[in-house]
């Protein structure tokens, strides 16, 4: 066999046996937040007399957007996990809109699901069944999962910084009369799959509602540490001198 032979046989081989091997690189889904964690978002915009053209006048009596204005927050409190094959499953008490820190009862508990395989779905999805046209949670890793999703044209995604959720909705394009006005929307994620800064606008760039997930300040968390180390010594020593003072007593 010529050399130039019995390198093309070679190379044709080698292609043919890694098209065999089965991918070992697969993902593995999950999920990033934790059982009994609170999540807590603040709307810092609610234009709601813009948003009654868009969606008209009862925009705000039911789904996540029931009672929604400018200052208040609202609370998930993640009750139960389920990962398995097939679906990612959370289990979230929700607490709507209200105003200050005194959540009392909380309205209902809903369940979320996905894909365990984003790229099992066979077909185009988008969110038209959610208020805000966006989940508040994905998956993790959430700039993978939203790559594999095979969403529709209304929707973009972008993962050169943060994963981003780009959506353009055309006026009447849900139904009839449903919006009233060309939408657009950026919803960003942070890596543990939250819904971190939600802004929808409309023609130029004029932004009706901004939402943001409740994060503590990265200055905030050594902050605390120290504080609770040094009221840790600061207990240590007093039972320290307490104790001598018995003894010497």
């Amino acid at each position: 066999m010529k050399p130039n032979s019995f390198l093309i046989s070679f190379l044709f081989i080698f292609i043919l046996i890694v098209g065999i091997i089965p991918d070992g690189t697969a993902i593995n889904y999950g999920i990033g937040v934790n059982r009994e964690e609170e999540l807590i978002w603040k709307c810092n915009v609610c234009n709601k007399g813009e948003m009654s053209t868009l969606f008209g006048n009862n925009w705000d009596s039911s789904g996540l957007f029931e009672d929604l204005s400018k200052g208040k927050k609202m609370k998930w409190e993640i009750k139960n996990t389920v990962v398995n094959e097939t679906s990612i499953v959370l289990e979230v008490d929700l607490w709507l809109w209200r105003s200050g820190d005194n959540w009392g009862i909380k309205e209902s508990t809903f369940q979320i699901m996905y894909l365990s395989n984003p790229k099992t779905s066979t077909e185009e999805l988008n969110f038209s069944n959610y208020a805000f046209l966006v989940p508040f949670l994905f998956p993790v890793p959430v700039s993978e999962y939203l790559g594999n999703l095979k969403l529709n044209k209304w929707y973009d995604v972008d993962n050169r910084v943060l994963t981003t959720l780009n959506v353009e909705i055309t006026k009447d394009l849900i139904v009839p009369n449903y919006p009233t006005k060309d939408i657009n929307i950026i919803a960003i994620y942070n890596e543990r799959g939250i819904l971190t800064s939600y802004k929808l606008y409309v023609q130029g760039n004029v932004v009706i509602v901004d939402i943001s997930f409740n994060e503590l300040p990265f200055f905030v968390i050594p902050t605390l540490v120290s504080l609770t180390v040094c009221l840790s010594i600061g207990v240590i020593i007093y039972i320290l001198k307490k104790h001598q003072s018995i003894k010497n007593y």
